[in-house]
């Protein structure tokens, strides 16, 4: 067994597991309610116009004397584009490489998706509520196509998280609320990684893997698993007219386990043929500030600010327990994540009784760091004897800072039946994007080039009842 090959076949399937949901900061989701897209998710943990708050702020449930319940979904569609060049090259760094060059284009790969959410507020006594909130913190699903060149670097992915949060709070003389929630957290990962179909260079090499591999799969990965945390809020209601918000919702560390095959076995890569593995992610905590003040009927104003610990994912390790102790704990990717911020800030307008506007602008910094992997590049490099910088962005974590612009609504049918309405427009620059994959240092698979569009449109409808 290569241990190069081990170590990049397990990083394939890691990093394409955990990559970009469709215009998420690292891969993070904001879309926990209709309302808040409207304002762009400004002081969503602040608002509490519905039981959606309580995806953000436990002690949300304190805003509401009676069962409310909040049920909604937002549709996501993305279009990520990408252009440049794959190079392969094949050989040995004692015999030298040969070069084979061609245009690496696809369009709008990341995947549409529904994102469903449900809440549910109730009141126990003048002090004491609970709470019940279900939605998506994590999330992706990436489709490059078949034929893309560098389908051995980035082919099919997808990410599905889901989160059960029960909570209770504590109001202090309807002034001070605090709430604590226990996060059960759901994750399911799949992956399928393959050679090009019509691989350019499948006669070539051929001789190295004893068959042509176009359209053959390299690695087929599907694990999921729990874990559970926890989130701490409060509410302090200034006036009838102005509150502040603060939450804090706690690191994730979930373990996922699964299965892991390829078309290649069993030569040389018996370890991934119908094997089980498992991988830890260092998913981050975040802390949310919140502001709302009505100035008077008409208008009011939310700004809000949510800061994410991507820090802590610096690198990914995996244990294979049939790969030996020479492979356990396997270092896979020195991710480098930074942390970053997202400003948000909304307007309100009351029309009358019936029916409320929303606007709302946000600026959401991306996670991938700038720059290049510098002991990737020198490794590679050295290697096949030619400059070949390697960037922290990838195909699958295309990551960049990114723009919102929103505008929602509410119709209230009754005292006891409103409904939202939202949609929002994301964009984000165009990056650099340089990586590579290395089969056995004989088969190396370079991709230069970048994003040339990174933008989404967001829809979101909810149904919100009082009892």
């Amino acid at each position: 067994m290569n241990k190069k090959y081990l170590r990049h076949a397990v990083l394939a399937a890691a990093i394409s597991s955990v990559s970009q949901g469709a215009m998420a900061a690292g891969f993070y989701l904001q879309e926990t309610s209709a309302s808040g897209l409207g304002r762009a998710f400004a002081a969503e943990n602040t608002v509490g116009d519905n039981a959606a708050i309580l995806a953000r702020n436990p002690a949300g449930s304190a805003l509401f004397d009676t069962y409310t319940i909040s049920v909604g979904a937002t549709y996501v569609d993305p279009e990520i584009d990408v252009e440049g060049d794959v190079t392969y090259y094949v050989g040995s760094a004692e015999t030298g490489y040969l070069a084979f060059e061609t245009p690496a284009n696809a369009k709008n790969y990341a995947t549409s998706a529904v994102i469903p959410n449900g809440y549910l507020a109730a009141p126990i006594n003048d002090n004491l509520s609970w709470g019940l909130a279900m939605y998506t913190d994590f999330g992706l699903e990436t489709d490059l196509p078949d034929n893309f060149p560098a389908t051995t670097i980035a082919n099919k992915t997808s990410l599905l998280t889901v989160n059960i949060q029960p909570s209770i709070a504590y109001d202090f003389n309807n002034q001070f609320s605090v709430g604590i929630a226990a996060n059960f957290f759901y994750v399911d990962a799949e992956l399928n990684t393959t050679f090009p179909d019509d691989f350019l260079i499948g006669d070539v090499v051929a001789p190295v893997l004893g068959f042509n591999p176009s359209g053959a799969t390299l690695l087929d990965v599907k694990g999921d698993t729990w874990d559970v945390s926890w989130t701490i809020g409060g509410l302090w209601r200034i006036s009838d007219n102005t509150r502040a918000g603060i939450s804090y919702h706690a690191k994730y560390d979930p373990k996922i386990k699964g299965e892991v095959s390829s078309d290649i076995a069993p030569s040389p890569l018996d370890p991934f043929d119908d094997t089980s593995g498992n991988l830890t992610l260092n998913l981050p905590d975040t802390l949310e500030l919140g502001f709302y003040h009505r100035f008077n009927n008409n208008w009011g104003i939310a700004a809000g600010y949510m800061w994410t610990n991507w820090d802590r994912f610096e690198r990914l390790e995996a244990f294979i327990p049939s790969a030996g102790e020479e492979y356990n704990p396997l270092l896979l990717k020195e991710e480098n994540f930074k942390s970053g911020s997202r400003y948000s800030l909304a307007g309100e307008y009351y029309r009358n009784d019936e029916w409320t506007f929303r606007f709302g602008y946000a600026y959401d910094q991306g996670a991938a760091r700038d720059g290049l992997n510098r002991e990737e590049t020198e490794e590679l490099t050295e290697l096949v004897g030619t400059d070949l910088p390697i960037t922290w962005r990838t195909l699958s974590i295309p990551d960049t800072d990114r723009q919102w612009l929103t505008v929602g609504g509410t119709y209230r049918f009754s005292d006891k039946l409103t409904v939202d309405g939202s949609l929002a427009y994301i964009w984000g620059d165009d990056e650099v994007i340089q990586e590579a994959s290395n089969i056995n240092d004989a088969i190396i698979t370079y991709y230069d080039g970048g994003t040339t569009k990174t933008e989404a449109y967001l829809f979101s409808v909810a149904l919100n009842y009082q009892f």
